[in-house]
């Protein structure tokens, strides 16, 4: 009967520590993800944030200067979102590898995004390069492939 206790204590001795195992292994697997969520903050310029005023030239859409807003996906992909005619529920989304230029609006507070970008605002130059070295694997992915990143919102 004491043999039989003693394999019971050491079954459940076993049995927790498998779950612990298992909760610690989970644990990590979620942080990890969560960190991979995030692009480094320290390699895009300063001022850059998601929902930024930006203007972009984009050989897709034209020579022109056309108004738009960074976004930061809830995948961690960055994507320019762009006011083509100047009305924010007609745009366009590009990746940061669409783009041939990018101006950073200096206004404070900026106008909205979507309207036509004047000089008055005052612009910073940025590399799109930036928005296309601060993200995760997976985006890196989608902008090979030319693919929009899932959790981009558009409003």
């Amino acid at each position: 009967m004491s043999t039989s206790r003693s394999r019971r204590s050491s079954q459940s001795t076993r049995c927790e520590m498998r779950l612990r195992a298992g909760l610690a292994g989970g644990l990590a697997l979620v942080l990890h993800a969560w960190g991979c969520a995030s692009p480094p903050p320290w390699e895009l310029p300063p001022g850059l944030s998601s929902g930024s005023r930006v203007r972009v030239v984009a050989p897709r859409l034209g020579r022109a200067w056309e108004p738009g807003r960074v976004q930061l996906s809830s995948d961690g992909c960055w994507t320019i979102e762009v006011a083509v005619s100047y009305d924010p529920k007609a745009i366009e989304i590009l990746t940061p590898g669409e783009l041939a230029r990018l101006q950073l609006s200096e206004a404070a507070p900026p106008p909205d995004w979507w309207s036509v970008p004047e000089e008055a605002e005052g612009w910073m130059e940025a590399s799109p390069d930036a928005l296309k070295e601060a993200v995760t694997p997976k985006c890196k992915r989608h902008h090979r492939q030319g693919e929009i990143p899932t959790g981009t919102e558009q409003s």
